[in-house]
């Protein structure tokens, strides 16, 4: 039954001329609204949504590529709201693979005597909330006489701004990180 048909039946005689056009056009326009209400219960859940895909990404802060296939930022959405969270080392490597990052991570400690061997580094005791991601796979580009200029730097690599705000937005908030390209 049509929105226009439940329009007529609340008028006790049957209406003609300009009032069954209003009818019919409200009728149109309620029938329009519920389709759109129907559409926007599928937004609901992030695997199919389309017109509030934005507003997911937003609410997850994620920043689209703008060149991404829908499905992907799609997935991106899902894995960011299925994400549980952990402290542990293996948690973060298998974080960045789920991504298609290969790190590993090295706990640097402070220098203790009775633990410390000739030849460890002698870090500071604040070195204890300090942890390093050693990036590898990365193409990095060094200095070259002849094919590089002056001023140019040492060492280069394209950095990975997703894999660093990843890791430093669900790092534990009272350490820091330090990423190694090597």
């Amino acid at each position: 039954m049509t929105h226009e048909e439940v329009l007529n039946l609340l008028f006790p005689v049957r209406l003609t001329g300009v009032h069954a056009k209003d009818t019919a056009r409200e009728g149109a326009a309620l029938d329009d609204v519920q389709i759109s209400a129907e559409r926007l219960l599928t937004e609901m859940f992030p695997d199919v949504a389309h017109s509030l895909l934005s507003d997911w990404e937003r609410i997850c802060a994620l920043i689209p590529d703008e060149d991404a296939p829908l499905q992907a930022r799609r997935n991106a959405v899902l894995k960011k709201l299925r994400e549980i969270g952990g402290l542990s080392r293996s948690y973060f490597i298998d974080l960045a693979s789920s991504y298609g990052w290969i790190i590993a991570i090295d706990e640097l400690l402070p220098f203790m005597a009775g633990w410390g061997r000739c030849g460890d580094p002698l870090y500071e005791e604040q070195v204890r909330w300090i942890w390093r991601v050693n990036v590898s796979g990365q193409a990095a580009y060094s200095f070259r006489a002849g094919s590089s200029a002056a001023g140019e730097r040492l060492s280069w690599w394209t950095p990975n701004i997703e894999l660093e705000t990843l890791l430093e937005e669900l790092k534990p908030a009272h350490t820091v990180v330090i990423f190694n390209y090597a």
